[in-house]
């Protein structure tokens, strides 16, 4: 695949056919330089006051991410939303896109592939308008974790996904050997970047560098599309709290501790990883074992201060 300019008339032509389009020179050396050094400061000195659920780290202390990142600092929801990027997504599309969220998930040395997957099946909306813009801010080759697009995936729509033991979605291997003439493996200069569908299968290999890997995402949605709004959410990962801490495969949003077998300690074991994810301190004497994952998520809801988990800003 050859890369276009950032203003390339035939952008939208290419992301339909195609589902990824490399833009080459998004960002120049100085303004890589310059984010760079903004994401620096930004995890010394904002981070330390971002909720937990917006950031982690591995268990050595090296960074693994950090999520809506435009909602807590201004020079990055200024970035998200330069007119350059505004463009690129309105030349790409057929309508209006809004921001969704800002994240970095840096690539340390040594790390695992990132299993092939779609964002829409991880973040499903309706009427099914999402973009990432993926910028990346070192030279991107094979062995620092290269990116691997399937060119023209996003016509299946949504695609089999399985489970591993990770918790993680990934395409199934079947359909990616079916696919494998359509498999491509770019390699990006700084500053370079790959605007793609949601329903486009993407992944990236190890880093098998001894050097930190770094890139931005900016995701855009349809202006009136339609996600899963917070209670689906919240529901969702603290039944995967209630699954963890009882050691048991299933949880619907509805089941409650005492049913499941949970006692007071483990009720207090969920409301610890609750305030270190989400900041939010939930007292014990008024939830104990009788809770489910959605009283809980209403509860949690109820003390974030967010209108809405997905939109551009706090």
């Amino acid at each position: 695949m050859d890369f276009i300019k950032v203003d390339d008339p035939g952008v939208g032509k290419r992301l339909r056919r195609d589902g990824v389009v490399l833009i080459d020179g998004l960002l120049d050396p100085g303004e890589v330089a310059e984010t760079r050094a903004q994401m620096l400061r930004y995890q010394e000195e904002v981070l330390p006051g971002v909720p937990r659920a917006h950031y982690e780290f591995h268990e050595d202390g090296v960074l693994r991410n950090m999520t809506e990142m435009q909602r807590y600092d201004p020079w990055f929801r200024e970035f998200a939303q330069r007119e350059r990027f505004t463009s690129l997504f309105r030349g790409a599309v057929d309508w209006e896109p809004t921001l969704f969220y800002l994240e970095t998930f840096p690539k340390r040395p040594g790390c695992r592939p990132l299993r092939m997957h779609q964002e829409l099946f991880a973040t499903p909306m309706e009427p099914a308008q999402y973009l990432h813009l993926w910028i990346a801010l070192d030279d991107v080759v094979e062995d620092n974790s290269g990116m691997v697009f399937y060119r023209g995936s996003h016509k299946l729509g949504l695609a089999p996904h399985v489970y591993h033991s990770d918790q993680l979605p990934a395409v199934e291997d079947g359909l990616l050997d079916r696919l494998a003439p359509y498999r491509v493996e770019p390699e990006f200069p700084a500053g370079s970047a790959a605007l793609f569908d949601g329903c486009t299968i993407h992944g990236s290999k190890a880093n098998v560098t001894d050097t930190m890997r770094l890139s931005l995402v900016v995701a855009v949605r349809g202006v009136d599309t339609v996600v899963s709004g917070d209670d689906d959410i919240f529901s969702s990962v603290i039944a995967r709290f209630f699954r963890e801490e009882l050691g048991i495969q299933k949880c619907a949003v509805d089941d409650t501790l005492a049913e499941l077998g949970g006692d007071e300690a483990v009720a207090q074991r969920v409301l610890d990883r609750i305030e270190r994810d989400y900041d939010v301190r939930l007292a014990l004497e008024d939830v104990g074992t009788g809770a489910s994952p959605r009283a809980l998520a209403a509860r949690l809801i109820e003390h974030t201060g967010w209108d809405s988990l997905n939109s551009a800003t706090a």
